[in-house]
């Protein structure tokens, strides 16, 4: 039993590293184009992940939805030379991921006062790794795949013309899957995990116009964060003879919290064809101290993680070039909650700087076509301390999205 429980700590010790800065960036194509910059210029069922005080007021039915395409790519550098190779480097395999997002909303009034009601999909968090077999850090991981899915419902109204009011439920459900190398005394096996789990939170947002026949708009919504409780099972292969599969293969238990989110944002016309905003985004990543897992063969492994909290800046503009086309743009600055410390190949995440370009087209008079592209460079990132997998990371990412919105008023 004893080295039963040891080839589990082998295990849920580096499993626990696979929860890290796993915020996805949102892929509805308004919205990216802009690099999520128009928290105060949400015009469309989206704004029930967004800003959800948007919806009232808003005429008629909308329906969205989009797919995207996600592409990280990362090299681990041995630049500690803790490798027996000279100058020894791994780089992910490709494998995108493909998240959705779906939204429909019905907004309108009742004497006078704007009311809206929206509910949706998106996949607001993740991470999707690949490292090649037989890699270096493969006893650290080889494959990691979570997804966070969130589920919206949302009401808003406008109790005056120049405040509107929002929020309502949200619940995140999340999956992971993970396999790595084992090291069993000499000889090499393998692990597998796999975890779901769920849990409720809630959404509250506000849209205000300060100055009535000024074409400014100040945006603020809030997510609270959601502590999502973790169940699963570990496998085990290619084990010694004498630690069978029935005396590791054990169920798995952890906690892992979805951090609060606030985003504050203001969006200006100054003249008719010209919308451009900015937004601040704070991730209270903080939450995130340590990850406990805990095997029903009664190991229990405590790992440290010391996140500090995450922001973004992001700014962007919207063009009318014609009253068919819009074109979109923006720039954004992610500041890590990553603390380098416990920096891990299973998120190689680091400080980043991201440009993004869009663009929309009325196939119809209710009908319309919207396509993305954000190119994200993440700054080259250093481990910095020796109690964890050593090296530098080079990293960055694509995503391309494309929805189609309908709206009938």
């Amino acid at each position: 039993m004893r080295n039963s429980l040891l080839a589990a700590a082998v295990l849920l010790g580096p499993a626990s590293a696979f929860a890290g800065g796993y915020v996805v960036p949102n892929t509805n194509p308004r919205d990216m184009g802009m690099a999520d910059s128009a928290i105060a210029a949400q015009n469309s069922a989206a704004a029930t992940v967004r800003n959800p005080a948007a919806l009232a007021g808003q005429e008629g039915f909308d329906i969205s939805v989009s797919g995207s395409l996600i592409d990280l790519e990362s090299t681990w550098n041995d630049t500690f030379r803790i490798s027996p190779k000279i100058n020894d480097s791994s780089s992910m395999n490709t494998r995108p991921a493909y998240p959705p997002t779906a939204f429909v909303s019905y907004g309108g009034k009742y004497n006078d006062m704007g009311y809206g009601l929206g509910v949706g999909l998106s996949v607001p968090g993740g991470g999707q790794v690949y490292w090649p077999g037989g890699w270096t850090g493969a006893t650290q991981v080889t494959t990691v795949d979570r997804r966070i899915y969130g589920i919206y419902a949302m009401l808003a109204i406008q109790p005056i013309k120049q405040i509107k009011l929002g929020g309502g439920l949200v619940y995140y459900r999340g999956t992971e899957h993970l396999t790595q190398d084992v090291n069993f005394l000499g000889q090499t096996g393998g692990a597998e995990l796999g975890t779901a789990g769920g849990a409720p939170s809630f959404d509250l947002s506000t849209e205000i116009t300060p100055v009535a026949d000024l074409p400014l708009t100040i945006g603020i919504d809030y997510k609270h964060q959601a502590a999502i409780n973790f169940s699963g099972f570990a496998h085990f292969d290619n084990a010694p003879a004498a630690l069978k599969p029935s005396a590791l293969d054990q169920s798995v238990n952890h906690a892992l919290t979805f951090p609060n989110q606030l985003s504050a944002g203001v969006a200006f016309r100054p003249i008719a064809p010209l919308l451009v905003s900015a937004g601040f985004t704070f991730e209270r990543f903080v939450v995130y101290r340590q990850d406990a897992f805990v095997g029903t063969l009664g190991t229990s492994v405590i790992v440290p993680r010391d996140y500090h909290n995450g922001q973004t800046y992001r700014l962007g503009a919207e063009y009318t070039v014609l009253p068919a086309l819009k074109v979109r743009a923006g720039v954004l600055r992610d500041i890590s909650p990553t603390n380098t410390d416990r920096l891990n190949p299973s998120i190689p995440d680091a400080n980043s700087t991201a440009v993004t370009v869009g663009a929309t087209f009325n196939l119809t008079r209710n009908l319309e076509l919207s396509a993305a592209y954000f190119f994200d460079k993440e700054d080259t990132t250093t481990t910095t301390s020796a109690d964890t997998f050593q090296g530098s990371y080079d990293t960055h990412s694509n995503i391309l999205s494309v929805g189609l919105a309908y709206r009938l008023k």
